[in-house]
């Protein structure tokens, strides 16, 4: 497995203008978000390292000490400059290809996480790795909140030479993407999300937060399978409309 130089690298903050604190709030009875997303990849994935990569500022002293409590690496940078955040965190822990992972995301799925890393290792030449939908959309830029993305650090590096406008610093994948220098590989969505713009599974506010909150403990009782979650969601439509409306608020 080419999994020697990768790493989990998962961006985190507690100052959030929409929520404060929402990582660390209690989510699912005394689980947080970050502990939820946490407790997946060490299930699934030990061999690979976990990096969390947060501010330097004095409210992310909490998530250091969510790190120290759950036993895996911290590493702390810019608070607006994330990009410069990720290349140094890199070079601390010697990653040369990193797992991007949002923690407003509880919903992060194993199995496409699995299925990710596998496209990842068959396909090696390349510099950023992920899901699209129909139109051709990188899913970083939906609301699914279901996915991961794969880039290396070198392809990083070549951002940060390249240009210092803040909205790529910090968001940290997008002018690799949207730029044709770099080689991206794309999988295609399975047919029950492909066409699907109804559906939210990232969390922004306290509304995410309140209904997601609820659909969380249906994903539970479907064993986790998002597929049989979103056919339940079909059926009740108060929590997609609630989607709908947080979908049109943070379009992006």
């Amino acid at each position: 497995m080419k999994n020697n130089n990768l790493a989990f690298f998962i961006q985190a903050r507690m100052k959030s203008s929409r929520l404060p604190g929402k990582v660390l709030l209690n989510f699912d009875e005394q689980d947080s978000i970050l502990s939820i997303i946490v407790s997946k990849l060490k299930l699934n994935f030990p061999q690979i390292p976990i990096v969390l990569c947060t501010s330097n500022v004095e409210e992310d002293d909490l998530i250091e000490a969510f790190c120290s409590q759950n036993q895996i690496q911290c590493f702390r940078g810019s608070e607006t400059n994330v990009l410069n955040r990720f290349i140094k965190a890199a070079q601390n822990y010697e990653s040369e290809t990193i797992v991007r992972i949002c923690a407003d995301n509880p919903f992060l799925d194993v199995i496409f996480l699995k299925e990710l890393i596998h496209f990842y290792e068959n396909n090696p030449n390349a510099d950023y790795w992920s899901f699209k939908n129909s139109e051709g959309t990188p899913v970083i830029k939906t609301h699914f909140g279901l996915f991961a993305e794969i880039t290396t650090i070198e392809a990083l590096k070549n951002v940060e030479a390249t240009t210092s406008d803040n909205l790529y610093l910090e968001h940290v994948t997008n002018f690799i993407y949207t730029n044709s220098n770099f080689k991206c590989l794309f999988k295609t969505l399975p047919n029950y999300l492909i066409n699907r713009e109804d559906l939210r599974f990232t969390i922004d506010d306290k509304e995410d937060f309140i209904n997601l909150q609820k659909v969380y403990s249906i994903y539970k009782q479907n064993s986790f399978s998002i597929e049989e979650t979103i056919q339940f969601l079909d059926s009740n439509n108060d929590y997609l409309e609630k989607m709908k409306i947080n979908i049109k608020k943070y379009s992006k």
